[in-house]
């Protein structure tokens, strides 16, 4: 009887430590910091159909199409974080342009003080950028505004070079300079350029800055507008899709990219993508995807589409603004609810200042946290706000909040961790540094 009774109780603290140790990376008792190789000792955690299964009613609308519609208008009329192509103005005041490539050089000279390399960035360097700036050709009045499309992904930058800026001397992952980065078939109000004509200087639908010359095709606002609204439309639905034109690879697309569809043919979809000829020009061109790596049309906007959806980067690796053709933690967001026609901004904090439904969680519990959470938190439709930093809710596990984000997550312990996971919410301590919980929804 003694002996059974023990190994009941023996039997219970190992299920315990079993339950308790589930949400933590598995780590040693090291005291040098370490990789985190296993972030969950429960495999299933990683999965978007275990997920999925607790939700009540996965296939239940988050939002329709026309609830989303809205919500984009108010993003892009209240909030001013996004910009819808066919509003762009027709000519811009020269000083607003002035002023809006001198205050983001200022801004990338205030905080990137090494290269690459290693080497200190010195005052002639940045004299000499703002020189290439060409900010003297710029005339007193309004600049006519040239409009263009990307015809590859493409690097946004602050300043105008591919030299990575550092904030801290070996920061290789972080280049202060980029902006964004562009999936093929962006619109972009073009308003300047270098002396040499290697870059070009715009507004997107999310961001400004500063892209190659060999990247763009220059089109009328009316061709450029037609083929952005086209009716009979793709959707990317995987992490990263090849598209081939006459039948080579191109160049690939990530989450979210929408182009106009012409037909399916087998297990191909063709589509219209914007190349250019020898001038510069805009002309669309056939091309090919997989056709199990679109959706015709957008996905419903439901929890299990976006679970699903964002499962697909798992374990994808993190890249700063878009670096090494990757996405951060905002981006990964943004490419999510693209696929349900969610546009969302670029950065982490205007996506948590969207739509109506927000719950300020600053100088709150933990425990307060964890309670706003469970009674206001939508699985699939919630995302949650730290400095820095931007997560999405997937639900709960024995009583633990879970999201899954693109993050480096370093701490004092551990490197960092530099790719997409499902964490507990208390990962690196997140529950307590959560200030914002945002719906992505109407009241």
């Amino acid at each position: 009887m003694k002996k059974s009774l023990l190994s009941l109780i023996l039997l219970l603290l190992f299920s315990a430590c079993q339950d308790i140790d589930e949400n933590k990376p598995l780590l040693s008792d090291s005291k040098k910091k370490q990789p985190i190789i296993i972030v969950n000792r429960n495999r299933h955690l990683n999965m978007a159909e275990f997920w999925i299964d607790k939700v009540e009613k996965p296939y239940k609308e988050i939002m329709t199409p026309k609830e989303i519609e809205a919500f984009n208008n108010e993003i892009a009329h209240k909030n001013h974080t996004l910009n819808y192509f066919n509003e762009l103005n027709s000519a811009y005041s020269a000083s607003w342009i002035k002023n809006s490539i001198l205050n983001s050089y200022k801004g990338v000279k205030s905080i990137a003080t090494y290269f690459e390399d290693g080497n200190k960035i010195d005052s002639k360097f940045y004299k000499d950028i703002k020189k290439y700036l060409n900010l003297d050709s710029i005339e007193e009045g309004s600049v006519t505004t040239r409009f263009a499309i990307t015809t590859n992904y493409c690097d946004q930058k602050i300043v105008p070079t591919d030299l990575e800026l550092l904030k801290k001397k070996n920061q290789i992952h972080f280049d202060r300079n980029q902006n964004s980065a562009l999936d093929i078939g962006t619109p972009i109000a073009i308003l300047h350029s270098t002396k040499d004509g290697l870059w070009y200087y715009g507004i997107g639908p999310t961001s400004s800055g500063w892209v190659h010359s060999k990247d763009i095709a220059f089109g009328t606002k009316e061709e450029i507008d037609n083929y952005l609204s086209s009716k009979n439309f793709i959707i990317t639905t995987s992490a990263k899709t090849a598209l081939k034109i006459g039948g080579s690879y191109h160049d690939y697309l990530r989450m979210g990219v929408r182009l106009p569809m012409i037909m399916s043919i087998d297990d191909e979809t063709m589509v219209l993508v914007p190349t250019s000829d020898e001038n510069g020009n805009l002309v669309l061109s056939n091309a090919t995807v997989k056709t199990a790596n679109i959706h015709k049309g957008y996905l419903k906007y439901t929890p299990e589409n976006i679970l699903l959806q964002a499962f697909k980067f798992l374990h994808s690796p993190y890249g700063w603004g878009g670096m090494y053709g990757e996405q951060d933690c905002s981006k990964f967001i943004q490419e999510v609810f693209a696929t349900v026609g969610v546009k969302l901004p670029r950065n982490s904090t205007s996506q948590s200042n969207v739509g109506e439904v927000k719950i300020e969680l600053t100088g709150l519990s933990k425990s307060s946290k964890h309670t706003f959470l469970k009674t206001s938190g939508i699985v699939g439709g919630t995302i949650l706000h730290l400095k820095g930093h931007i997560t999405l809710y997937i639900g709960e596990y024995k009583g633990e909040p879970y999201i899954i984000h693109t993050v480096w997550g370093e701490s004092s312990k551990h490197f960092a961790l530099g790719r997409t996971a499902v964490t507990s919410l208390n990962f690196n301590n997140y529950l307590e540094k959560i200030d914002r919980l945002t719906n992505i929804t109407v009241p």
